[in-house]
């Protein structure tokens, strides 16, 4: 009885008649080295199903300025360009977005650690072996500018072009690297679920022109051989990570993502007991987002871990 009470406040009528004109949406992600997109679409009312179904811009024009000066779809975005796009319509009318293309990051030392769990391993064949391990890593990021730059984290493993082996990642701790969780105060890391976290996004608050090293741990992976000949190259795989400087755009629209969908708001707004969390754009509609990031990468290998576990006897 006091549980309806209490919700009785929440309900409010509403009338979904409202009158709302269409505008241009803009997305872009700009990376250095690669052709610019924009993806123009625009926007519409829940109950307008054609519109959803079918919401593109067939009579919009896009001009994309660098440094001042008007480019053409071949021009491939460089670190530091400061990129402004105008999309127009004789239909939904303007759309206008800036963005910088930041400078990219540097990985400095990274340390791994394999540790084996599980092997078991077959006869008859040369190479047949089933083995389960977990993997450490220390990766030290090298912040060296001025101001605050915002970063995301990405990696995807390297198996052998081979039907004889595979290589499995199975689960990365991100819960364990505190500084995934900067953007989270108080009261919500209580309410974080650990086992859903998988947010890679983060600052150089906590470290302005210093070094600061990310602890990665990937837990219970698997890998698996079988060949009747003896091949070293079916022990060549491991992981790449990449590090991209992000624009301020990027990284405002990933915490906007998380608060809805992960954090207290998001939550307290579908049951009705809160606001829904105002939608994150830099265009000047409202409607999307203009991103830019510069990226690099680093290799870890397994081949020496597992070729140092199959010839134990």
């Amino acid at each position: 009885m006091f549980l309806a009470t209490v919700l009785t406040g929440c309900y409010e009528d509403f009338n979904p008649n409202v009158e709302t004109k269409p505008v241009l949406c803009l997305n872009s992600l700009i990376t250095v080295g690669e052709p610019i997109y924009v993806e123009v679409t625009h926007t519409w009312m829940f109950n307008d199903k054609q519109s959803e179904n079918n919401h593109q811009v067939s009579d919009a024009k896009v001009t994309v300025i660098v440094n001042g000066n008007v480019v053409d779809g071949d021009y491939l975005p460089e670190q530091g360009d400061r990129i402004y796009i105008i999309a127009e319509s004789q239909t939904y009318g303007t759309a206008t977005a800036e963005v910088e293309v930041p400078y990219a990051g540097q990985i400095g030392l990274v340390k791994i650690k394999p540790t084996l769990t599980d092997i078991w391993k077959g006869q008859h064949y040369e190479m047949l072996a089933d083995l389960t391990f977990d993997i450490s890593v220390e990766m030290d990021i090298v912040d060296r500018q001025e101001y605050t730059d915002y970063y995301k984290l990405d990696f995807s493993k390297k198996s052998p072009n081979s039907s004889d082996s595979k290589l499995i990642l199975s689960y990365l701790d991100v819960k364990l690297e505190p500084i995934f969780k900067e953007h989270i105060d108080v009261l919500e890391s209580i309410m974080v679920d650990d086992e859903d976290y998988d947010f890679m996004f983060f600052t150089d608050r906590q470290f302005a022109d210093k070094t600061y090293t990310l602890h990665l741990n990937f837990t219970n992976n698997y890998f698996e051989i079988s060949s009747r000949y003896y091949d070293e190259s079916l022990l060549d795989c491991g992981i790449t990570f990449y590090l991209s400087t992000i624009s301020k755009s990027y990284y405002d629209w990933a915490v906007y993502k998380w608060n809805v969908t992960e954090g207290i708001i998001g939550d307290l707004a579908e049951v009705g007991l809160a606001e829904s969390k105002w939608g994150y754009s830099n265009v000047s509609t409202g409607a999307g987002v203009v991103a830019a990031r510069s990226t690099v990468q680093y290799y870890v290998g397994l081949k020496d871990f597992l070729k140092s576990e199959l010839s134990r006897d």
